[in-house]
């Protein structure tokens, strides 16, 4: 059951059974979380196709679909889209390469180790020669123990002839022994997927492997989106740096006009304070004006009353003096 509906998304794309009243969302279903955007860019390294199943690696979950990538194609954003499909790609192609260059570091260590220890077969005439020659030399041992007391020196040239046929025997199979290393054919790691082979015969049939194939491409796709990702998110970081210079720019213009408002406020608030002491000060000149006017027509008022009684009291005086 879930075969033929993993099937039915990769024909006919996520959320076929729903009826789309939007027709631009309609030509957008590749959007869907559910579909694998570096399948629609031309690789995804988990397809079962490429490593997906094999060597640890978990097959891709996501939706495969044709269709979908014919959609994604056709779609007015696909370059950027395409963009920034890569870079999310980016770190899986990443993933899978580094567990192949650690496989291949490990496989170099081990035939170091087993080529140390190994020793290469010999050819079989050596081998034949070597046996007979350990032979006669334990024939003569054995002559020797079976001779009386009284043949010392019988005894002594049979043990040794056998300690001299042994001798030759330990120095011929050293001296192939080394010829066998020199000739043998050393097991060797192929640089591109990590596989061992022994010869050229075996490295040319290695390469036919899919394994070998799909390592090829991923790392060559590797390759060559590196250098675009690294491009578009320069380019991303500049739009951005210049999007938040232009902030910082109109934050700044901002608060120039805001405190040119704020700065005529105090000077207009300055004005009227100033405007306001100065009318004060003419009300109070203009009511210290009017006392001094009232001082000066009470003193006025005074002296014309002096002045009308002192010549009152005059005209009094010659008139009693006259009668």
């Amino acid at each position: 059951m879930n075969k033929a509906r993993a099937m039915l998304d990769a024909l006919m794309g996520p959320s076929r059974n729903e009826r789309e009243k939007d027709k631009s969302k309609a030509k957008e279903k590749f959007k869907d979380p559910g579909v694998c955007k570096s399948f629609l860019i031309g690789l995804c390294p988990m397809d079962p196709a490429y490593l997906g199943g094999k060597r640890q690696f978990a097959p891709c979950k996501k939706i495969h679909s044709e269709i979908m990538k014919d959609q994604f194609a056709a779609h007015p954003d696909a370059e950027e889209l395409t963009s920034r499909y890569q870079a999310d790609s980016l770190p899986d192609l990443e993933h899978a390469v580094r567990e192949c260059d650690a496989r291949i570091a490990d496989e170099k260590g081990r035939i170091r180790d087993d080529w140390g220890r190994r020793r290469p077969p010999l050819p079989v005439a050596i081998i034949d020669k070597l046996s007979q020659m350990k032979r006669e030399s334990s024939t003569r041992v054995k002559m020797a123990e079976s001779l009386d007391d009284d043949k010392f020196q019988e005894k002594a040239r049979l043990m040794a002839e056998a300690e001299d046929l042994t001798k030759e025997a330990t120095a011929l199979e050293e001296e192939e022994t080394k010829k066998a290393v020199a000739a043998a054919i050393p097991e060797e790691v192929c640089e591109v997927c990590g596989t061992c082979y022994q010869g050229s015969a075996a490295d040319a049939a290695h390469k036919k492997f899919k394994i070998h194939n799909a390592y090829q491409e991923i790392r060559d796709r590797l390759a060559d989106l590196k250098p675009k990702v690294d491009e578009w998110k320069k380019k991303q970081e500049g739009e951005k740096g210049g999007d938040r210079d232009e902030g910082r720019r109109r934050r700044d213009r901002d608060r120039d006009r805001d405190d040119g408002d704020r700065e005529e406020d105090r000077g207009g608030e300055r004005s009227r304070r100033r405007g306001g002491g100065d009318r004060r000060d003419s009300r109070d000149r203009g009511r210290g004006g009017d006392r001094d006017r009232d001082r000066g027509d009470r003193a006025r008022s005074d002296t014309r009353g002096r002045d009308r009684d002192g010549r009152g009291g005059r005209e009094r005086s010659r008139s009693r003096d006259g009668r």
